[in-house]
């Protein structure tokens, strides 16, 4: 059964980030960063990482369990990150192994991680929920989160962190939740960069609002899919999903 679960989630995630894994989507950056490029690049990928981080307004539970995949998309990079569009880039993501354990005081913790296309992210988070759970129908839930992550590639690294306000209304089967929140990047530069040698050791930081709107599933007890569509102030619009086990 849990061979059968890691097999649907692996095809579940690569349909979501199938046109990311085509290439390595951050190969580029030696050979195209600049200074106007560095601060887009910056947004991009904090805008992925703060992906995913949630899939319900309501918390686990104390001693309460879930483990699954992630996948968060963006459907092009912006109009001036030349890292992605001038390696050809277009639909850029990233998958995620995610594990969640709920605590004491309403609280969930969570930890995060992949290596992937020359990239090592580990990340994690708390959330806290708002008002105590309840199983009723049609009660919103809500929840304050927490993220947080650290990014190694051969030519940069970043650092991330985000904050979100959670709500989600269980009709049912389905779930439709409901995020905001703010994603705050920061990415320096580790190598010699082809067109600007001199930004060797340069840092730059972002801060940008997200906007999530999504629905999760569970074909079976344990089991739940979620899928959802996100955006930001420059309408850099994507998508974000994942299937897991929660008990």
């Amino acid at each position: 059964m849990i061979i059968k679960i890691l097999i649907i989630s692996s095809l579940f995630i690569n349909a979501v980030i199938a046109p990311a894994w085509a290439e390595d989507q951050f190969g580029g950056f030696k050979q195209y960063v600049d200074g106007e490029s560095l601060k887009p690049f910056t947004r991009d990928l904090g805008s992925v990482l703060g992906s995913a981080t949630f899939h319900s307004g309501r918390p686990l539970g104390f001693s309460g369990f879930d483990v699954g995949a992630r996948g968060g998309l963006r459907l092009k990079p912006h109009k001036d990150n030349k890292v992605l569009r001038d390696r050809g880039v277009k639909a850029f993501g990233l998958p995620w192994v995610q594990a969640e354990i709920g605590l004491p005081f309403r609280l969930d913790g969570y930890i995060r991680g992949i290596s992937f296309q020359g990239l090592t992210i580990a990340g994690g988070g708390l959330r806290w929920s708002i008002r105590r759970a309840v199983d009723k129908p049609r009660v919103p839930q809500f929840l304050l989160a927490w993220s947080g992550h650290s990014v190694t590639h051969r030519d940069f690294t970043a650092s991330h962190f985000g904050l979100n306000l959670i709500s989600s209304i269980t009709m049912g089967w389905m779930t439709p939740y409901f995020g905001v929140g703010a994603d705050r990047t920061t990415v320096v530069v580790r190598c010699i960069p082809d067109r600007n040698p001199n930004l060797e050791g340069a840092s730059t930081t972002t801060t940008e609002p997200r906007f999530t709107a999504g629905f999760s599933i569970r074909p079976k007890t344990y089991i739940y899919l979620h899928a959802a569509f996100t955006t930001t102030d420059d309408w850099n619009n994507g998508f974000s999903s994942g299937i897991g086990i929660r008990f």
